[in-house]
């Protein structure tokens, strides 16, 4: 009887809920990539209070220089946003859904300015993590409404990722207003509600490679080899418009799972090579990002010592221009996109994947008059 679920894996469990029987839930082993981004966290958490910083985090990670330059940004980028209103740190808001089965929530930063309520989570890896309707998220907004016993007309949820480049910027916001807030969670509601009800379903999708139990799935392995079949007995002369789009429709899906099995098989790999587990043939090397300069060195130090300036004059991007400030109305009128080729885009229509992969389970919708988070 499942009788939790973690926001961390919501996400999955909002389309997979068989998920929750197959994989080993009293494994709690951590890779070290999972491991680092704890580390980070409670180096910004140390920051935000303004706490002595030791050498190593508690798990044992050190802090080395990249997590200070990140770490120090990002601490006095939500320091300043803040303005000077309580910021609550490793605030754990768990909830009961009227199933019985709790929502386990911890989220990073919270702070609140006038009826607003922020509520920020980190992540230091260098997959792109995006925060519009992010299940993650979402759970540690509700728990923070709960928590406060207040109604906020508007929840900002804040995805802070310092290392990958993303054109929206290291910081990236979702705007909700209650009612919408009270949506989300009663589609979590009826999702716990079926799986109370008995709902093992187990559905692929690009969560899948998050998942513990992905190497040894029954579902992920039957659609990969299903995948390759088609693959191999593919014919492409004299095909009509509706067996091509529907040719196209599954090689999306085949190349979507094929991608979801190499990444979690690779993540297992890696995992145990870690734990000194030794896997014929493979190795595991650190990946390192791009190279960046001291925090002590500074352009005009370079040019004493070296001649040369390192400083260029460069326009921001349309994107960057609109988040210092500058209206979208004035950008519009003066930017352009190039053209750069027609590509094919999968327009909405009747899943054709569905023999591939099966139908994904509906997110109905009830009226939220009702709905209370209490």
């Amino acid at each position: 009887m499942i009788t939790k679920v973690s926001s961390s894996n919501l996400a999955r469990v909002m389309t997979c809920a068989g998920s929750l029987y197959l994989e080993d839930l009293s494994s709690d082993e951590k890779s070290p990539r999972a491991e680092e981004g704890t580390a980070f966290g409670e180096y910004v958490q140390l920051k935000i209070e303004r706490k002595q910083v030791p050498t190593h985090a508690s798990n044992g990670v050190p802090f080395d220089l990249d997590m200070k330059v990140f770490g120090d940004s990002l601490a006095q980028e939500i320091l300043t946003h803040s303005e000077g209103h309580p910021i609550v740190c490793e605030g754990k808001v768990d909830w009961m859904t009227r199933s019985g089965i709790k929502i386990s929530a911890r989220y990073d930063e919270s702070y609140s300015i006038g009826s607003t309520l922020y509520v920020r989570d980190t992540k230091y890896g260098w997959g792109i993590v995006e925060v519009f309707e992010n299940w993650q998220l979402i759970p540690y907004a509700i728990g923070e409404v709960i928590r406060r016993q207040q109604v906020f007309e508007k929840i900002v949820l804040i995805i802070d990722q310092p290392r990958p480049h993303h054109e929206d910027g290291p910081s990236r916001a979702w705007e909700l207003t209650y009612p919408e807030l009270l949506e989300y969670k009663e589609r979590i509601e009826k999702r716990m509600d079926d799986i109370a009800a008995g709902e093992k379903s187990l559905v692929t999708s690009p969560r899948c490679k998050y998942c513990n139990a992905g190497p040894g799935c029954p579902a992920i392995s039957k659609a990969f080899y299903r995948g390759v079949d088609l693959v191999q007995h593919f014919v492409q002369d004299n095909i009509d418009d509706k067996e091509l789009a529907f040719q196209l429709d599954l090689i999306d899906r085949i190349d979507e799972v094929v991608k979801v099995r190499k990444d979690s098989l690779r993540e297992l790999a890696v995992s145990r090579i870690a734990g000194g587990k030794i896997i014929p043939g493979y190795v595991t090397e650190q990946s390192l990002g791009n190279r960046t300069w001291k925090p002590d060195i500074t352009p005009e130090a370079i040019e004493i010592m070296t001649g040369k300036s390192i400083l260029e004059s460069k326009m921001l991007s349309p994107a960057q221009a609109e988040k210092i400030g500058i209206p979208k109305k004035f950008v519009e009128g003066v930017t352009m996109r190039p053209f750069l080729g027609n590509k094919l885009k999968k327009k909405d229509s009747a899943d054709l994947g569905n023999k591939l992969f099966g139908a994904h389970a509906p997110t109905n919708k009830k009226e939220l008059s009702n709905v209370s988070t209490k």
